[in-house]
């Protein structure tokens, strides 16, 4: 991270932005990602610069060993590191000021993703926004600082441009300006003008973009006749970063016109008449953390906290541009942590997979993060700007369709984007060219003609109203007269006995046979039309359609009531909460594709939607066969009063335009809902584990904007990504951007192809396979407690001795117990205290751990016990629990010297210069060994033995074997062994004692005497 750079310290500086690590932390506790796991931070300030980002890169994988990087924050650095990472397969997540399109590259950057947008995305978008409005050529104009963003940009935007296959937009003229003086910036305009009237801009700076508004409206250049488009990567959008609480709103932004200096200089009007003539297209960075400001304050607040306790940090109380995107980088990295642990917890550090396993979405502080198999963000830009009333609006969403291509979907607000100019869309090309030599010559314009033809249109309304009047009046007549005998003729056909009866349907017989009657609360005048139309819908005939019967009056509650077919397995819902089937992936896409051919036979009908469809009226019969219900009828279905759960199915547009009854592209919104329940086998939204009301859901839905409400379908494993992607295009807030149903079926069958084996014998299969699977299912389940059980045993061996732990685990007691002659062992860590205060203390644990690692494996190849370690102390002994006979001295002894021996060639990672030595002391005689408590028991050792080699420790030299007497005589017996004598020791609660110091032996003699003690 930088931290002194003045150009890049208020984007990404470590100041500003790094209070958001443990922040992520929090959440990814919260959410139990990786409750197992500790996180320790090195910090490296490589400022980006090229060179140090390399050698800092390095030297945290070579020397710290890590087992992520986040970061750089600038494009060229994080291409040099990203390389480096490669190599050496560490994942690296990428926040910042790296736009570079090079780093989209993953056949080049296998192990780096990146959270922020990608300049060339950025181009696409600017050329897709001048294709839809028409403009051909545009003049491009940047400042570059110190990150070189925009040099990145403009390298992108040729790119694109260059590409013929996009469009033919044209870059008439490029020009980088030294700064944003008043001089520069009025000398590149002169010659800018000269060849463009749109200009694509690009400021690093925010007050350098102040200052060329300032020098456009001083040349006069803030017309109508110009069109100035502000690009960036940094969310702001038509804002600019707050860089105080004075200016700051919910949003952390201020308009861009604000000057923020400590002395402004009072031209702020002025700014905004030149900024009236710009838009924006900026990174859609819209987040669900709430008010962006306070998620700010949090940033600046948690630095001086764990883990970097930077209590001289932030001068500034306003944070880093990029610090939601430094949050999202440590939250994406554990989840897909998470992810790749929970397949093989061996790539752990496997930078490759790890980073395969970030193809996620879910909701970020820097907006939605949706990752693609390419583990590209999926980027989306919005294009903002001031309305007439000088207010910031959104005026479009620039994002990529189904085939790939960026495309324009127009807000609401999308026909107000010209209000400043008096909607008048500027041209890309002067009307009379850019020397004012070219223009057209004028038509004739003839008030005669106007007056004539406005006559025209006036009399042909009042001739087109006053027709349809009439025809309203004579239809109205005749219904009317017809009603009593059209509608009760059709009831009394009908022979009907109740049996079960609801708000909305009841259930009758017909001809012996069950039908449903479905209840319509209202009368209508049914014309000639209206009983054709029913005619025809009792003619439709498919398989997975609900058969319609007619149309009967109840007269005792007047009311009309439309008889349907009756399914004995009812609707997906009550299948969804009643049917104990396990339903697998066959099983819900047969029921899919049940429901897409009906749609397609009403789709191709007179009726041409459906209008009303739900999970409530997909209906399954006793063959797991879908058949679609209320369909048609919409002369009484208009009337109907929807509550908010049945308008859950119900496609934005509708909602918002409540005239139309229901459309094609309404039907596939409907139909990506319910294989949302499908998929998920819970109900539509989920409410019972969501903070929305229905009704909440419904304005959600209504209202659209960024940040779009829909079912979550994210983790169906079990379903091919380009199925679960299928339903988000299915669902998509734009109408044009949604496939019809035969496109959905065509791709069905590519993604999922259909099977020979029908649903009812796959079902039978499944019941059959649950019956055979049950029985290897829980001998599995012995297996792994089996499994369990032995590495329980392993962990408790590991505590105690196995013959102590076989008596424990029996329910014995365990009596305390004399051994004659032991040997018992001590050590510690030479100058341990001054070692430790040069150490975190993760560092001092991470020391130890790896000290006492080398010597448990040398003490495996003994018969040493270990009793336990408390700090830097060691304490074993051998002749106990297993009796060895003499032999425990010198396997004391053996142990000993390798374990100064492996001291040679140890290192601490931090402080590689720092050698580490201990102190040894032994000690021969009788201890009393025994289990001590009940709630965490230990095994122990009592007796002046071992405070007796306790003592022999204290007294040792650094790197040096110090023992008793006693010891030394017990040596003796085994020859090859060499010691000295130090003479008489004041040992204190002993007296004075001769002790000796264990040289060494002969490595020629050490197996033949193992050998010989062990026989």
């Amino acid at each position: 991270m930088p931290k002194t750079n003045p150009d890049i310290t208020e984007e990404s500086g470590f100041d500003r932005a790094a209070g958001a690590i443990p922040m992520a932390i929090d959440l990814i506790r919260k959410d139990h990602l990786l409750d197992d796991y500790n996180f320790t931070f090195i910090t490296k300030f490589a400022e980006c610069q090229d060179e140090k980002a390399a050698g800092s890169t390095v030297e945290l994988i070579t020397i710290n060993m890590v087992d992520a990087l986040i970061g750089p924050t600038c494009s060229s650095a994080a291409i040099h590191s990203g390389i480096i990472t490669a190599y050496y397969n560490i994942p690296t997540y990428l926040w910042g000021m790296v736009a570079s399109h090079q780093l989209a590259d993953t056949s080049r950057y296998l192990s780096t993703v990146r959270l922020t947008a990608d300049s060339a995305e950025l181009a696409e978008a600017f050329v897709a926004f001048m294709n839809k409005f028409g403009f051909d050529r545009f003049a491009f104009m940047y400042i570059l600082r110190g990150q070189q963003k925009c040099k990145y940009i403009g390298d992108d935007l040729k790119g694109v441009i260059e590409n013929t296959t996009l469009s033919d937009v044209s870059m008439t003229y490029s020009h980088q300006m030294e700064n944003s003086s008043a001089e520069v910036i009025s000398k590149t305009m002169e010659a800018a003008v000269k060849r463009a009237r749109i200009f694509a801009l690009c400021f690093a700076n925010d007050v350098d973009r102040r200052n060329f508004f300032l020098a456009i409206y001083d040349m006069g250049l803030h017309t109508d006749e110009y069109l100035y488009v502000m690009l960036d990567t940094r969310g702001f959008g038509f804002g600019q970063r707050a860089k105080s609480k004075e200016f700051m709103d919910a949003t952390g932004t201020v308009p861009l016109y604000i000057d923020q200096s400590e002395k402004p200089d009072g031209r702020d009007q002025d700014a905004m008449a030149a900024a009236r003539m710009a838009v924006s297209i900026d990174f859609d960075a819209t987040t669900s953390v709430g008010n962006i400001s306070d998620f700010n304050k949090k940033v600046i607040e948690r630095i001086r906290g764990w883990p970097f306790y930077c209590t001289e940090c932030n001068s500034s109380d306003v944070a880093a541009t990029y610090a939601r995107y430094l949050h999202d980088a440590m939250y994406l990295y554990a989840l897909a942590l998470n992810r790749t642990i929970t397949k093989n917890p061996l790539n752990i550090r496997n930078g490759r997979a790890i980073a395969q396993n970030s193809n996620v979405t879910f909701q970020g502080a820097s907006g939605e993060v949706i990752f693609n198999k390419e583990r590209q963000r999926e980027a989306v830009f919005v294009v903002m700007g001031l309305n007439g009333t000088n207010s910031v609006v959104k005026f479009s969403t620039l994002k990529r369709n189904q085939t790939g291509n960026m495309t324009y979907y127009p807000e609401s607000r999308e026909k107000r984007i010209w209000d400043t100019r008096a909607g008048k869309k500027p041209r890309a090309v002067p009307l009379c060219g850019f020397d004012g030599n070219s223009c057209p010559e004028d038509p004739i314009r003839s008030p005669w003609v106007i007056g004539a033809v406005a006559t025209g249109c006036v009399f042909a309304v009042i001739t087109v109203f006053t027709s349809i009047y009439i025809c309203w009046h004579k239809a109205g007549s005749e219904s009317s007269r017809s009603l009593a005998s059209s509608t009760m003729s059709v009831a009394t056909k009908l022979t009907i006995e109740t049996e079960l009866e609801s708000e909305f349907f009841t259930l009758y017989y017909l001809s012996g046979e069950p039908v449903v009657a479905s209840k319509h609360h209202i009368r209508l005048n049914l014309d000639k039309n209206d009983h054709a139309d029913m005619r025809k819908l009792r003619s439709l005939d498919h398989s997975n359609l609900n058969k319609f019967l007619g149309l009967c009056l109840d007269a005792e509650d007047c009311m009309y009531m439309s008889i349907w077919k009756y399914c004995s397995r009812r609707s997906l819902q009550d299948v969804f909460l009643r049917e104990s089937i396990t339903m697998d992936s066959f099983v819900m896409c047969s029921l899919m594709r049940d429901i897409l051919q009906g749609l397609n036979y009403i789709h191709n009908s007179f009726l041409e939607h459906h209008g009303h469809l739900t999970s409530s009226n997909c209906l399954v019969d006793d063959r797991w066969q879908v058949k679609l219900s209320d369909y048609g009828l919409e002369g009484l279905r208009k009337a109907d009063r929807l509550s908010h759960k049945k308008l859950l199915w119900r496609a934005p547009e509708l909602l918002r335009d409540e005239s139309v009854f229901g459309t094609k592209a309404g039907d596939v919104y409907s139909f990506a809902i319910i294989c949302s329940e499908i998929m998920s086998r819970k109900p539509a939204y989920d409410l019972d584990s969501r903070p929305e009301t229905e009704e909440e859901i419904v304005y959600l839905v209504k209202r659209g904007g960024s940040t779009l409400c829909r079912p979550s379908i994210s983790n169906m494993a079990e379903f091919n990504p380009a199925f679960v992607h299928l339903v988000r295009d299915c669902w998509s807030e734009n109408v044009r951007e949604r496939p019809t149903v035969e496109q959905v079926i065509k791709l069905m069958k590519s993604i999922v192809p259909k099977s020979n084996v029908n649903l009812m014998d796959h079902v039978f299969r499944m019941m059959e396979s649950y019956a055979d699977s049950l029985e290897q299912e829980v001998q599995a389940r012995v297996r792994e407690l089996e499994s369990e059980k032995r590495k329980s045993d392993l962990l408790l061996y590991r505590m105690m001795p196995k013959q102590i732990a076989e008596k424990l685990k029996m329910g014995s007691s365990v009596e305390p117990e004399t051994f004659e002659s032991v040997t018992v062992f001590f050590s510690d860590v030479v100058s341990f205290t001054t070692l430790a205060s040069r150490c975190t203390p993760l560092q001092v644990v991470d020391l130890l751990n790896r000290l006492y690692t080398n010597f448990d494996q040398i003490i495996d190849n003994h018969d040493v016990y270990k009793v336990e370690t408390i700090g830097d102390g060691y304490l074993c002994v051998s002749g106990l629990p297993h009796r060895n006979g003499d032999r425990h001295v010198m396997e004391i002894a053996d142990m000993s010297l390798e374990f100064i021996a492996s001291l040679q060639g140890f290192r601490i990672p931090h402080i590689p210069s720092q050698t580490v030595q201990i102190r040894v002391g032994m000690h021969t005689g009788s201890v009393v060994a025994g289990v001590v408590g009940l709630t965490m028991p230990r095994y122990c050792l009592f007796g002046d033995t071992v405070n007796t080699a306790s003592r022999m420790e204290s007294n040792s030299k650094p790197n040096r074997i110090h023992m008793s007497g006693q010891a030394r005589v017990a040596i003796q017996r085994f020859p090859g062994y060499t010691t000295e004598s130090r003479g008489d020791v004041i040992i204190k609660g002993k007296g004075v004692m001769e002790t000796f110091w264990l040289v060494g032996r002969q490595s020629s003699l050490k197996e033949e005497l193992r050998s010989e003690a062990r026989t």
